[in-house]
């Protein structure tokens, strides 16, 4: 997003610090994490991590890899 508007990272944290903007991780259970990992990994079981988090994020979640 910083590079989109043309300024430093860490510019752009201290204006969504002071804004009050923040991005926080999805609140997901262990096994509803589960389930869309499975369902994505059984249609296409040779992809890799980036794609299972694409996937998430396609249906709007955001999560840590580990």
């Amino acid at each position: 997003l910083a590079k989109a508007l043309g300024i430093h990272r860490n510019t752009l944290r201290y204006y969504m610090s002071a804004y009050g903007v923040s991005r926080q991780f999805s609140t997901l259970s262990d096994i509803d994490l589960d389930a869309l990992v499975r369902k994505f990994k059984r249609d296409k079981p040779d992809a890799g991590i980036m794609y299972i988090v694409g996937y998430l994020r396609s249906h709007g979640l955001r999560v840590q890899r580990r």
